[in-house]
């Protein structure tokens, strides 16, 4: 056994969140007796605000040859801390077709999202999974954002960049559900496990219990054609209609 996680953000502002995500997931891999990597910054730095960047973890079962390669040549599991980056990147590139699971933090309709994607991306994807996980997270002064909350923290989050030891809680705010929601969909890491190491354990939980997901249904298909999707919702069942994100 052996993922690729990429945590798409935007740089400065949603950077926190993105690190927290990769963070914990490799912290739990590891915990749990496998090999685990996980990498905060260099390839996309200096961040710049507002810019696309990137944080990977990647865990297995055998020890992780390439640990110098900082992107990850062949993510399985993508997440989008921000909803519009589902419509600015390919951000599946590399993905093996039909086994691709996407996380993306948003209220919208999961449906509506999905027309953002080309059917060459949807042909990656085994999973689409939307979480509204700034609902979901901890609702802290103003906004659960830490750049719209409070500069100040924002300021001395970035002291904990570039390798350096984080200054705040890991799996706070926004990233918590995100991290539920990954790993309820994805069913390879024990929830109670990734719990353990995220600081706000019960937004995680919140994460795990409300999400949507669109499951692409593995059937024969030509080269570049997307599988029949199928929405369900964490309770299991699979109306019709029933395609918010809750």
């Amino acid at each position: 056994m052996y993922h690729e996680l990429t945590v798409w953000s935007r740089g400065i502002i949603m950077d926190k969140e993105a690190r927290d995500v990769s963070s914990c997931v490799a912290t739990a891999a590891r915990a749990l007796g496998f090999h685990a990597d996980n990498v905060s910054d260099y390839v996309d730095d200096p961040d710049r605000t507002n810019c696309l960047v990137r944080r990977y973890a990647r865990f297995g079962d055998s020890p992780i040859v390439d640990r110098f390669v900082y992107e990850n040549p062949r993510p399985d599991w993508v997440v989008l801390v921000e909803e519009t980056i589902i419509k600015a990147v390919n951000f599946l590139r590399g993905t093996p077709e039909g086994s691709g699971v996407l996380v993306i933090n948003s209220q919208r309709d999961p449906e509506y999202l999905l027309k953002f994607l080309p059917e060459e991306m949807k042909a990656k994807l085994a999973k689409f999974v939307v979480v509204d996980a700034v609902g979901l997270a901890e609702q802290r002064g103003s906004s659960p954002w830490m750049f719209v909350r409070n500069l100040s923290e924002l300021a001395l989050d970035r002291m904990s960049t570039e390798g350096a030891e984080e200054r705040l809680a890991i799996g706070m705010g926004i990233a918590a559900p995100l991290i539920g929601a990954l790993v309820a969909a994805t069913a390879e890491l024990p929830v109670d496990a990734v719990a353990d190491v995220v600081a706000d354990r019960d937004a995680m939980l919140r994460g795990v219990a409300h999400h949507t997901v669109i499951e692409f249904a593995a059937t024969a298909r030509t080269p570049g054609e997307a599988d029949k999707p199928e929405t369900t919702q964490t309770d299991g069942t699979t109306p019709a209609a029933a395609h918010a994100a809750r």
